[in-house]
């Protein structure tokens, strides 16, 4: 089951286009969401597993030059009844 995850991203000044753009290209990024507030992006990723993800971010993400900072927030599966 695949591993689905919100990023929380920061960008610099005038470069939030263009951050999402380049986000857009990469196959893990189902959406983005240009956002207000503390954030600037919010983007919803899927990968395999939890090792997938920490490349996907330290990697890929955290590597665009125009990204200040992240936040990464997996999604987690609660089982019913509890």
């Amino acid at each position: 089951m695949p591993l689905r995850a919100y990023i929380l991203i920061n960008t610099q000044i005038g470069k939030t286009a263009e951050v999402a753009r380049t986000l857009l290209e990469m196959p893990e990024v189902k959406k983005i969401d240009i956002i207000m507030g503390p954030y600037d992006i919010i983007a919803e990723i899927e990968t395999e597993d939890h090792e997938t993800l920490s490349e996907v971010v330290l990697r890929k993400l955290q590597t665009i030059p125009s990204i200040q900072h992240t936040m990464t927030c997996p999604v987690v599966k609660l089982e019913e009844g509890h």
